[in-house]
This record gives C-alpha cells, structure tokens and sequence, in this order.
C-alpha cells in the first residue's frame, strides 16, 4: 500500500510503500492527491519513500505512476525518490529524460535531505 506522508515540507507531497504496494494502490492512493493539486493549479514536488517497510513494489504501480507523470508533463516540478534499493538510482537517472521536472534518488539515510531538495525554492507566502 502507499500511504500520505503528514511530515513534509510545505508545498510537497510524500507518499510511502508500506509491505506490498500494487497498481491499484497508486491509482487509489497518489493519482486522487496527484489530481487535485492539479486542477488547483499547483507545480507538484513529490516524494516517494521505499524504506524499510516495503516489501515489492510491483512494476505495474511504478508504470502507472510514469504514465501519470508523461500525461501531465508540466505539472511536475520535482521527484524525490528514497530508496536504499540499488537498482532504483541508474533506473531513475535512465528515465529521468524522458520525464518532466527534475528527478532525484536518495538513500533512506538521506530522507530529510530529500524532503530539502524538494522544498528548495518554493515561495511561501508572507
């Protein structure tokens, strides 16, 4: 499953895989949040956290989640994803041309860094 993370930075949204999470979880869970900041006008900054409560993510939820991502190419501003899998990184870097905004990988250790990197130069307002 991929439950809403409360701890992030204003103007962020953060998801994290807890045990199995499949295409039906992101298309519940992500795409609806996704959506509204959409329609609100919003540039998103996601993060998604693959720590240590995660078991498989099946390649069917990270699909939907690309495809998602190609369909609304200029709502995206930046990605974060936190992972201590190892093949995730060159993955990412491999796909990162082809998606929209930049895109980033952390390991687990580093989640507080992530969630700085995705805050980084949002305005808030006075």
């Amino acid at each position: 499953m991929l439950r809403q993370m409360a701890d992030m930075p204003a103007g962020t949204i953060g998801f994290e895989a807890i045990g199995e999470v499949e295409d039906d979880d992101w298309e519940e869970a992500v795409e609806p949040v996704l959506r509204r900041e959409i329609a609100a006008g919003g540039k998103l900054r996601l993060l998604y956290l693959i720590g240590p409560e995660s078991r498989e993510v099946e390649g069917d939820a990270m699909k939907a989640d690309t495809g998602f991502r190609a369909r609304h190419a200029g709502s995206f501003e930046r990605v974060a994803v936190v992972t201590d899998e190892s093949w995730m990184k060159p993955a990412l870097r491999a796909l990162s041309f082809l998606m929209p905004g930049s895109a980033r990988a952390f390991p687990v250790h580093e989640l507080p860094a992530a969630k700085t990197w995705l805050a980084e130069g949002i305005e808030t307002p006075a």
